[in-house]
């Protein structure tokens, strides 16, 4: 098996485990539209397209001597995804319940600007505990710092392209009109389920200590 290829295996599921990156780019899918949804998993495949650029330029010794600087990563980053957990929960709890003999309409959203969603993607993925964890362990071990230039290029696109092509799946997937119609039956949970999540990730960053 070629070191690209056994990249691209144990990029692809890490990729598929979920964690806030999945649930952003889902939510933006269901509350806002395709569009809105494949920015978001734009920005994602680009912070990570900069978590690999790092790793390749020695983060996993970079943290091994500085250690606090991970461990202000991990709080600024848990900040951030509390702050995206009580916005979600905020919006959960300002929703009016519907009986269920109600005719569901879809909910109306304040459009985002592409690029406000974009740069959302962009900071949730890097205050994702999966992605500093891994691209400052796993990946940082499983890639060949001496390769060529053109090797290591040959990496990046593909880590990008391979992340780009997953939340893109994501995004397509959950605009449909199926989920969609699904979603505004049981939003208030989803959100309030998500929110929760958001805010389990940002404590653990935030209290976490190893």
């Amino acid at each position: 098996m070629t070191p690209l290829l056994s990249i691209a295996l144990i990029h692809f599921f890490a990729l598929i485990s979920p964690g806030p990156d999945f649930f952003f780019v889902t939510q933006s899918a269901i509350r806002q539209s395709r569009s809105h949804a494949l920015f978001a998993a734009t920005g994602i495949a680009l912070s990570i397209l900069v978590w690999s650029l790092c790793a390749m330029s020695g983060l996993h010794y970079l943290f091994q001597k500085m250690a606090w600087l991970q461990q202000v990563l991990m709080i600024g980053g848990g900040l951030y995804l509390f702050y995206l957990g009580i916005q979600l929960l905020k919006s959960a709890l300002n929703k009016s319940p519907q009986s269920e003999s109600d005719t569901i309409e879809p909910t109306v959203y304040s459009k985002t600007p592409y690029h406000t969603l974009l740069l959302k993607g962009f900071l949730t993925n890097m205050a994702n505990p999966k992605a500093l964890v891994y691209f400052s362990s796993v990946f940082a071990i499983a890639i060949n710092t001496e390769s060529s230039i053109f090797q290591q290029s040959s990496l990046l696109l593909l880590v990008f392209i391979e992340s780009l092509l997953w939340f893109a799946l994501v995004a397509i997937l959950f605009s449909t009109p199926k989920i969609n119609s699904y979603y505004q039956k049981f939003s208030k949970k989803i959100d309030g389920i998500t929110g929760g999540i958001f805010i389990s990730f940002g404590c653990m960053l935030i209290l976490n200590r190893d």
